[in-house]
């Protein structure tokens, strides 16, 4: 005699022509089965298979959860990297021998794409129960190259795929793909999916992960609502991620919420497609995997480093937006590592390096704020003095006035500077020292 008890299915989080996509009635359901033998385990079965069953206690329905992404015809150069700041974090790992994984939980990878190629490790396809999760979809190939192109050339990627063709996934094989990636050496794992109904199957595989010290990383859903509608978005113990644009506001099909830990570029990214091409999406499924790769070179630099450590540091590096502080909106901000300064190989290899000469962080400046800068000796006409202001990767403009009789130099940018936004001055000096300062606006 077998005796069973129930299980549940989900979506993916991008946008396709920004059409909310809602949780679908299952045709399957989770059970516990015990054997003759009185051996135990969970299975997912179809309705009609119950039928035939003497006893079953079900555990819940094996729910569907799904992608839904947006395709864009745009293809500008990809500025989510930059935005990110991630070439900080990318110069200090860059070096470090080993190695960590990041395990992409989707409709699989195709990791015959060039952008990939020495990126993947060994996944697991929960489709087809095989061990080559090659994509037929696009959604996790998508994500791969976001992942691909944030980190490090030692970050790995663990391809699963726990999505259908079609986009659609149950929590069953979602749920046995988290455990497979903690069981097989994922350091965190990317979750670019949502889905209605709250999943005890999925929240225990959730808590797996958690309890062996391995981060979640969750997209809020494109839906234009609150993400205590969805799960795994409402989920407390993950780092939920909601999309930003290009002007650093809330992308318009983003979900909110209580839940919302950070923010990241979700519009308008260009990443990797199967059949070795490239394209631009939108969706918080774009922005999840901008974070997770940050979080896994976070874990490269210092492989102690707990969850909580993890989400410190990612609420810690972060461009403020929305109200002061911690919103709904943006969480406690968008995501910018720039200015990373801690941890096991900042002060070994980085700030060796780069020679630069700190001046003291400034704090709440003035977006129209213009810089003195006094030097100890008389500036002549040969001096060569450069100036360069940076926000994140890229270079803001700016204006440098001498004035030789006072021995000093005037900084002024040619706009006004962002809001609640980390800076690096950097000032260059031929035949002398280069100096660094750190500066965040104020609102």
């Amino acid at each position: 005699m077998r005796k069973f008890l129930l299980a549940s299915t989900v979506f993916l989080t991008g946008v396709f022509l920004a059409s909310p996509v809602f949780a679908e009635e299952t045709d399957r359901i989770i059970v516990q089965v015990v054997d003759d033998e009185g051996n135990q385990s969970v299975e997912s079965v179809l309705l009609e298979e119950v039928e035939g069953l003497r006893v079953v206690e079900v555990l819940q329905p094996d729910f569907i959860r799904s992608i839904d992404i947006q395709e864009n015809s745009v293809k500008t150069v990809s500025w989510g990297t930059e935005r990110v700041g991630a070439n900080r974090l990318k110069s200090i790992t860059n070096p470090i021998e080993g190695s960590a994984i990041v395990a992409i939980i989707d409709t699989g990878v195709d990791y015959t794409h060039p952008l990939l190629k020495d990126r993947i490790v060994s996944g697991f396809d929960f489709i087809n129960n095989d061990t080559t999760p090659m994509d037929v979809h696009f959604h996790g190939t998508h994500i791969a190259g976001i992942i691909a192109e944030t980190t490090s050339a030692n970050v790995k990627i663990m391809p699963i795929r726990a999505i259908n063709e079609e986009g659609k996934g149950y929590d069953s094989d979602i749920a046995n793909g988290i455990r497979f990636a903690v069981d097989n050496g994922a350091d965190v794992i990317n979750l670019s999916f949502s889905g209605e109904e709250y999943s005890p199957y999925l929240a225990d595989a959730i808590e797996y992960a958690l309890s062996r010290n391995v981060p979640v990383v969750v997209a809020a859903g494109n839906e234009s609502i609150d993400t205590k509608n969805f799960y795994p978005a409402s989920e407390d113990k993950v780092i939920v991620v909601s999309a930003t644009d290009k002007r650093d506001s809330i992308a318009s099909f983003s979900n909110t919420g209580a839940s919302i830990d950070v923010s990241a570029p979700g519009v308008d990214i260009i990443s990797s497609m199967p059949g070795h091409g490239f394209a631009s999406m939108s969706g918080t499924s774009m922005a999840t995997p901008f974070v997770s790769g940050l979080a896994t070179m976070l874990k490269l630099e210092d492989p102690t480093r707990s969850v909580a450590d993890i989400d410190r540091l990612l609420k810690k590096y972060v461009d403020d937006r929305g109200a002061t502080g911690w919103d709904p909106l943006f969480g406690e901000g968008i995501v910018n590592v720039t200015s990373y300064d801690e941890g096991l190989f900042v002060n070994k290899e980085d700030t060796a390096s780069t020679k630069y000469i700190p001046f003291p962080e400034q704090r709440n400046v003035p977006l129209d704020a213009k810089w003195t800068i006094t030097f100890d000796r008389q500036l002549t006409d040969g001096d060569v003095v450069k100036i360069k202001l940076l926000r994140g990767d890229k270079e803001v403009k700016t204006t440098l006035t001498s004035n030789i009789k006072e021995q000093e130099i005037i900084v002024s940018p040619t706009g006004l500077l962002l809001p609640r936004t980390t800076y690096r001055l950097l000032l260059f000096v031929e035949h002398g020292k280069d100096y660094e300062m750190v500066f965040v606006t104020g609102s």
